[in-house]
């Protein structure tokens, strides 16, 4: 029996033996957490036995060394005392390490309070951990860009604009691969007579395969052989901006555009392309503005515009050369809040695709050889503001109609067409026009009574109008606190001229070419610095009469103070009025 019991006993024993081994691993379980604990808790002290306050001493001294470059008359770096680097103006450190992530010294204050770089030492490197620099706005003059900050590996953000570095562009820039925004506008010096140090090339541009906004407006690009091909390679590229940048050519059409896709803002104006427009925009269908003012571009307008049907900013403006119809697919960017096509010789009519664009806020088709009438759809523009038609040949009618829902209107300028502007004379507008362009639109023969409404007017041009009546009484109070511009020459407009005018920000007055009459004003504005009476009936004293020739001339040329007489006016025509003669 005995024999039979053992192996069992010997069994017992053994799950015994397992156990209490059990029972001492889960009581040495407890115990090691807390040794594992109180170990990171000793790295954590260790790691923080190097940070002073909240800053880490290498970071604290580079940035120390860093300021010491810099001649700061304004005292903007005046808090970068004492051992807390992450509380100094501009440095924006991670809550969770304390390292230096972000140093921010733009000068928000653009006329003054400019830093002066006279040194960037290398120690600034230091910031390992640095993700954003923005120096815009300072003064670098006297120094070139640093080779070293190419080196910030872990960079995103990078604004040196309006630094006016000497020399150029370091190519070693290629090597911030995790950058998104670069801005580089006007970031190298440009002398008096408006010549920038040249870049000589942007190959290290398509190495920033991460870059989501890049902008190279002002600087000198004149030297650069393929700029297309650099930006090209930028297949995450959102943002492009290199106006005023000196270019002179851009391909026609190309095989592949690796930003078709992601391309948002495209800015190249005031460039010298000298070339039609390029086909390949027209399949950037995620465009939302396009700048292309001021290129010398030259031919028509493509048909593939239309495809643009993100666009809310368009700019063709200051081609000059740019011709023919405007293509009916126009109609199609629904989205435009903004369309600039002035200065160019395109034609034809404004019906089939201007009805369509609804969203405008500005509409800028001035200085171009459009005809026709223009339609009175655009009555219902709500959210315009800005309605430039000027220096074109268009004619019809436009009535009350065309102004219905235009509440937002500050700018009118129908300048220089054959339009006839048939309001009724109890109207009342729904807008307050700050300038108002009718020059040679026909207005007559009635002065038209719907100016008594506009009460913030800054700028008035009815030359040459057919208005034959008599100036009514209350035009002397015109937007009396805020014109600055009257022009009523060239018509048939009877009366007289009140003793004193109201206008207290007068500077021009254009009475000239009428049939006004009676003596002049004894007390004039103290702004004005031009007056035109000539070619009326004015009888009696001049104010200031009795100078000779001598000083009129003199005056003619140069203000003498503001005294509220003619004396004061340095110019003036008062040829062929009645009054005093100049002797």
């Amino acid at each position: 029996m005995h024999l039979h019991l053992h192996p069992v006993l010997l069994i017992v024993a053994a799950e015994e033996e397992r156990g209490r081994e059990i029972k001492l691993r889960a009581m040495a379980s407890p115990l090691r957490f807390l040794s594992s604990l109180l170990l990171c808790l000793l790295a954590l002290l260790l790691h923080r036995a190097t940070v002073t306050s909240g800053c880490f001493s290498m970071e604290r001294e580079a940035l120390l060394d860093f300021k010491a470059g810099f001649h700061d008359t304004h005292n903007r770096l005046s808090s970068w005392v004492g051992q807390d680097c992450c509380a100094w103006a501009g440095v924006i450190c991670r809550a969770t390490t304390g390292h230096v992530v972000k140093l921010d010294l733009r000068n928000t204050n653009t006329y003054d309070r400019a830093l002066r770089g006279e040194r960037m030492n290398s120690s600034l490197l230091a910031l390992s951990h640095l993700r954003h620099l923005d120096l815009s706005f300072n003064d670098f003059s006297g120094i070139c860009i640093p080779e070293f900050i190419g080196s910030f590996k872990k960079l995103r953000y990078l604004n040196l604009s309006s630094t006016y570095f000497m020399g150029g562009i370091p190519a070693r820039l290629g090597n911030l691969s995790s950058l998104y925004a670069l801005d580089l506008t006007d970031a190298l010096y440009v002398d008096d007579y408006g010549n920038g140090y040249p870049v000589d090339n942007l190959d290290w541009v398509s190495h920033l395969t991460s870059l989501k906004h890049l902008d190279l407006s002002g600087l000198n690009l004149t030297d650069v052989p393929d700029w297309f091909s650099s930006v090209n390679m930028l297949s995450s590229l959102q943002v492009l901006n290199m106006s005023y940048g000196g270019l002179n050519s851009i391909p026609v059409s190309v095989v592949h555009v690796n930003f078709t896709s992601s391309l948002t803002v495209l800015d190249l104006s005031f460039n010298s392309f000298s070339s039609t427009l390029p086909k390949w925009l027209g399949n950037v269908s995620g465009l939302t503005s396009l700048g292309l003012s001021s290129c010398e571009f030259r031919g028509t307008i493509p048909g593939a515009i239309g495809d643009l049907s993100s666009l809310t900013f368009l700019n063709l403006g200051n081609n000059f050369l740019l011709e023919g119809i405007v293509p009916r697919s126009m109609a199609n960017l629904r989205r435009l809040e903004e369309l600039d096509l002035s200065v160019n010789q395109l034609s034809g009519t404004l019906t089939g695709w201007l009805e369509q664009l609804t969203n405008l806020i500005v509409l800028n088709l001035s200085y171009n050889l459009f005809n026709g009438s223009v339609p009175a759809s655009v009555g219902k523009f709500s959210n315009l503001t800005g309605l430039y038609l000027g220096g074109n040949s268009l004619g019809g009618v436009i009535s009350e109609a065309h102004f219905e829902s235009l509440t937002k209107l500050r700018v009118l300028d129908l300048f220089d067409n054959s339009i006839t502007v048939s309001i009724g004379q109890s109207w009342v507008p729904p807008f307050q026009l700050r300038v108002i362009y009718l020059s040679n639109c026909h207005l007559g023969p009635q002065f038209p009574e719907w100016l008594r409404f506009q009460t913030q007017t800054q700028e008035l041009t009815m030359h040459d109008c057919k208005i034959a009546a008599t100036i009514p009484n209350w035009f002397w109070n015109f937007s009396s606190s805020t014109v600055t511009l009257v022009d009523l020459s060239d018509n048939r407009i009877r009366g007289r001229l009140p003793s004193s005018l109201s206008f207290a920000r007068l500077e021009e007055l254009y009475l000239d070419s009428n049939l006004f009459e009676g003596p002049l004003p004894a007390m004039l504005p103290s702004a004005l610095d031009t007056l035109y009476l000539s070619n009326n009936s004015f009888t009696g004293q001049l104010p200031g009469c009795g100078i000779d020739e001598t000083t009129y001339a003199s005056l003619r040329g140069r203000p003498q103070g503001r005294s509220g007489s003619l004396k004061a006016i340095p110019r003036f025509d008062l040829a062929a009025s009645y009054g005093c003669p100049i002797n």
